[in-house]
């Protein structure tokens, strides 16, 4: 479970991401779009970009307290975690924001933004120490410390930090909002559209949050069943982009209000949003995958080594291996880990493409 300061911080930055989402979920004015002006209608609104800015700030200013130390996170964590802010920024506030309303695969493209590539990038930065250390002082003092203490909240944390309910989390704003009806409902109704995007965002976060766990297990929940919970929302992606792109008929009638943007009928359209979310949307989590197995490997080798600093002379001899038969044993467990997740992945994809098959066919 995750320490209670760095929870309240993970809140902070994830209230500020949510305000980004407010302004272009309730007015997008996807009406007054044409071909023409489409690729150029950027609806940029005062208070987003003003929290975008403040968020950036934030982080920059924590960068500077926390200095070159020790415990300093490398220059990469601070790379992905601004492209994850602009990320979201630029699913809210650019075209894809306005044309989402006039095309069902752009809308899919908008949400694999918010739900997987924008809370990916910013759970991969682990930002709460960075963000926590630019706050001025006395709301360090006067908010992150008691909503640090607050019994309450501590219980909040743990259930949205318990693995099954982020995993269920997850695949549910995959699945929930894919509702004919209630897509349809949020297109039309600026605050349903808007919890739409909160609640996508909120279940990527808290998801991506478990999978890049920088601590240890049994602090963390262990690397094998990171890969389960993966290949399983890689499968609940692909069957759910596999159904919405190999069926027959349209589903979604609220994009036909003001007329679907391309030159495409609706069928088509919905048809090409549902490759987005099988293709693009699975290889995102596959990515997570390789990122996670690649974490593992890491945190086995620091466990030897770490082993070899404090163990006696003679244990650490062992520790050495000097034939090929002493590194197979010493390595063993680990390599035999790794390899059941990798078999794990290749076997979920031959059923999964098998599956896809059987729909294709019932489809027919």
């Amino acid at each position: 479970m995750p320490n209670m300061r760095s929870f309240c911080a993970g809140i902070l930055a994830a209230s500020a991401t949510f305000a980004v989402g407010v302004s272009p979920a309730l007015a997008h004015g996807g009406e007054a779009l044409t071909k023409v002006n489409a690729l150029m209608y950027w609806s940029l609104k005062f208070d987003i970009v003003t929290v975008t800015l403040l968020v950036l700030l934030v982080y920059g200013i924590g960068i500077l307290r926390r200095g070159k130390g020790r415990n300093a996170p490398v220059w990469w964590r601070h790379l992905v975690f601004v492209v994850g802010v602009l990320v979201l920024f630029v699913a809210l506030q650019s075209p894809i924001d306005a044309i989402a309303e006039r095309s069902f695969w752009v809308h899919q493209i908008q949400h694999l933004l918010l739900r997987m590539v924008g809370p990916m990038l910013i759970a991969l930065a682990v930002p709460d120490g960075v963000l926590t250390a630019g706050l001025p002082g006395v709301m360090r003092r006067f908010v992150i410390k008691p909503l640090a203490s607050s019994t309450g909240l501590r219980h909040v944390a743990h259930f949205f930090s318990h693995p099954l309910v982020v995993f269920v989390v997850f695949v549910w704003s995959i699945y929930f909002w894919q509702i004919p009806s209630i897509h349809d409902a949020a297109l039309t109704d600026p605050v349903l559209h808007y919890t739409m995007h909160v609640t996508m965002i909120f279940a990527g976060v808290i998801f991506f949050r478990v999978i890049f766990d920088r601590r240890l297990p049994p602090a963390s929940l262990g690397f094998g069943y990171r890969q389960v919970m993966l290949i399983a929302a890689v499968m609940s992606t692909i069957f759910l982009g596999a159904v919405t792109a190999l069926k027959s008929e349209e589903w979604y009638s609220a994009y036909d209000i003001h007329g679907r943007l391309f030159a495409q009928t609706g069928l088509m359209d919905e048809q090409i949003g549902g490759f987005v979310i099988w293709v693009p949307g699975s290889m995102m989590l596959i990515i997570a995958i390789l990122l996670t197995i690649y974490a593992w490997n890491r945190t086995e080798t620091a466990q030897f080594s770490s082993r070899d600093g404090w163990i006696s002379s003679n244990m650490s001899a062992l520790q050495h291996p000097q034939t090929e038969e002493e590194l197979w044993i010493k390595v063993e467990k680990p390599n035999r880990a790794v390899a059941f997740a990798l078999g794990a992945v290749t076997v979920s994809i031959f059923v999964l493409l098998m599956s896809t098959m059987v729909i294709n066919a019932s489809m027919q």
